[in-house]
């Protein structure tokens, strides 16, 4: 019997541009923080490790649509000025991709 080293660690996406992030999802965990609630979406990469992804707006958006064992690759794009109730804003902007043969769940937007 052997062990590996397994690690639980969340990432900022948004400190890495462009860098694809692939894994299966496996679900989320409510956290609170300092600065009040926020998400962690959970994955399995490639080699079994698990791994989280901090939220933000539209990430959250876009994994709320994502069924449980989906294989993702989520990638950050940056900010992008846009309006929103608190004036004209950077808006962190990410790109989520399904495996084309895992089913979406249906979500109301």
């Amino acid at each position: 019997m052997a062990f590996k080293a397994i690690s639980g660690n969340a990432v900022n996406i948004t400190k890495e541009k462009d860098k694809a992030f692939i894994g299966h999802y496996t679900g989320k965990q409510d956290i609170t923080t300092k600065i009040g609630p926020q998400v962690i979406w959970k994955f399995i990469d490639e080699e079994g490790q698990p791994f989280g992804i901090y939220g933000f707006t539209n990430l959250d958006r876009c994994m709320n649509s994502v069924a449980i064992n989906a294989l993702c690759r989520i990638t950050y794009k940056g900010t992008e000025k846009i309006q929103t109730k608190y004036g004209l804003k950077d808006v962190h902007q990410v790109l989520v991709e399904v495996d084309d043969e895992t089913p979406v769940k249906d979500v109301d937007f």
